[in-house]
């Protein structure tokens, strides 16, 4: 009797379950995990030394089924016969969001370049625009191949939601998890 009362408890349960992300849920797990330090280029020719470490979060505030992701870096651009160049990148990113089953995580995929804003605001030489877009492509791959927010295993119903197939809807600025 015991048994089925568990069965039936989880089978209701799992019927009906959801767990909503928030923005601040995902802000505050994208600022423990969301930076990196990276090098492009070639040395001693043309090469920028990139930190990005601020990421701003919104659900449903670009479009209704996109997550825009607002990007900060700082880069050292240091062109052969030119000084070091410090230049702040901010660029805006918008992306559809997803549930990766295997890992537990919503990932974000098709992003998109939505505004890109640089300080200083020129660059005049092929090397340093071909640096920029660099920058811009691997800031977007690092969040592509980064999870936005991973459920929590000691957390009950995100426990159960991981194990399930869920689905993944915008409601509200927030991504819903649901059954």
């Amino acid at each position: 009797m015991k048994k089925l009362a568990v069965l039936l408890t989880t089978f209701i349960l799992s019927s009906c379950a959801s767990y909503s992300v928030t923005e601040g849920e995902i802000q505050d797990y994208l600022d423990n995990r969301a930076t990196f330090e990276r090098t492009v280029g070639i040395k001693g020719l043309a090469y920028a030394n990139v930190k990005f470490s601020n990421i701003k979060v919104g659900i449903g505030r670009v479009a209704d089924d996109r997550v825009s992701l607002d990007a900060k870096s700082q880069a050292k651009l240091m062109i052969s016969g030119q000084r070091p160049q410090d230049i702040a990148i901010d660029v805006s990113f918008s992306a559809v969001p997803y549930y990766n089953k295997e890992e537990g995580a919503i990932f974000l995929n098709d992003l998109e370049v939505e505004s890109l804003d640089l300080t200083p605001d020129e660059l005049t030489n092929f090397a340093g625009k071909q640096l920029l877009s660099s920058i811009v492509e691997m800031v977007g791959q690092f969040i592509l191949t980064q999870p936005v927010y991973r459920l929590d295993e000691h957390d009950a119903k995100q426990s159960l939601l991981k194990t399930a197939r869920p689905e993944l809807l915008i409601k509200n600025h927030s991504l819903v998890v649901q059954m």
